[in-house]
């Protein structure tokens, strides 16, 4: 792996914490200017920051389908994540339940509410979203169904340069599922897909953070028992940060949804306790990941250097050195 490949990895991985910056700047902009915060992150879908928020979670997406995992768990979830986070930015969350009772107002022609309501204006803005939506999906399937073939190209050429290997079956079929199901609802009804996409999708996407942390957690606690012998204390920091990072991680999502259900906190604040976390995660997996060179044999971040190696003892490398050069296909 050249510099030149180490570097765009490096960059890649900031990428994903700016753009999560640069999502909340615009999200406390607009707040500040209104003077309130609304009911969830994803509310801002029909805001001024309507642009940043749909743009930076494709963006975010496409970084994380786009990273190479430290092993192949971490691999196939930040795969299914960047899928989800798509999801998050194309289709909005309803603007709760006035909103809806408007629109199914404005359909009856002798609803007795008519009088009050906008119906012109309401009746744009679910058109207007509805035809967002569509146009958004329809792309990203076309591009989603390029990926798929693209991943069994691109495995079909290696099993000819690489004897032996394997084509992930388990990480592609959960993949396609995934694919098959966003397109299959999005068949089936316009409406429902509208509707209840997102919060499928904003779940989906929880569930590989914690996924996605509770692996690296797992892979760190296995490499300090392989590791110990040869250099005593080495990756002990480091495995505690992601033990108890996952441990806080489930936690806060847990209670955090319990409490949401119970309307004892805003969809809001549980959206930004993640983020925050995922953030936190990834910049100190990014500055862990940082110092990480080449090997000569193709190597890439994450595994042990030559210059580690010598340092780290005879014997020493990263558990997960094998398991990286299986890691599944970009899809």
């Amino acid at each position: 792996m050249s510099d030149i490949e180490v570097k765009s990895y490096r960059y890649l991985r900031t990428t994903m914490v700016a753009l999560l910056l640069g999502l909340g700047a615009s999200v406390v902009y607009h707040s500040l200017q209104a003077g309130a915060f609304l009911a969830s992150v994803s509310a801002y879908y029909y805001t001024p920051a309507q642009a940043i928020f749909v743009s930076a979670l494709i963006a975010l997406g496409a970084c994380m389908i786009a990273l190479k995992g430290t092993n192949e768990i971490e691999d196939v979830f930040l795969n299914l994540g960047g899928m989800f986070a798509a999801v998050v930015a194309i289709v909005p969350t309803s603007r709760g339940a006035d909103y809806r009772t408007a629109i199914r107002a404005c359909e009856q022609a002798d609803s007795p509410t008519l009088e009050q309501l906008d119906c012109p204006t309401v009746r744009t803005l679910a058109e207007a979203t509805k035809a967002n939506v569509e146009n958004s999906t329809i792309a990203l399937l076309f591009v989603g169904a390029l990926a798929l073939l693209a991943a069994v190209l691109f495995y079909s050429l290696k099993d000819r340069r690489t004897p032996g290997a394997k084509f992930p079956r388990w990480a592609f079929v959960a993949t396609l599922v995934v694919y098959g199901g966003w397109a299959g609802a999005f068949a089936a009804s316009r409406a429902w897909f509208i509707d209840n996409a997102h919060y499928i999708a904003a779940v989906g996407l929880l569930a590989c953070i914690i996924v996605v942390a509770v692996a690296n957690a797992l892979r760190r606690d296995q490499g300090r028992q392989e590791t110990l012998n040869a250099v005593p204390g080495a990756l002990a920091r480091s495995t505690d940060f992601y033990a108890w990072f996952a441990r806080i991680l489930l936690g806060a999502a847990g209670v955090g949804i319990l409490l949401w259900l119970v309307d004892w906190i805003s969809l809001f604040l549980l959206e930004i306790v993640v983020a925050a976390f995922f953030a936190v995660f990834w910049m100190v997996q990014t500055i862990e990941r940082w110092r990480d060179e080449p090997r000569p044999g193709g190597g890439g971040p994450g595994e042990l250097s030559p210059s580690e190696a010598q340092r780290s003892g005879p014997g020493s490398r990263r558990p997960d050195h094998d398991q990286t050069d299986r890691t599944v296909g970009r899809a």
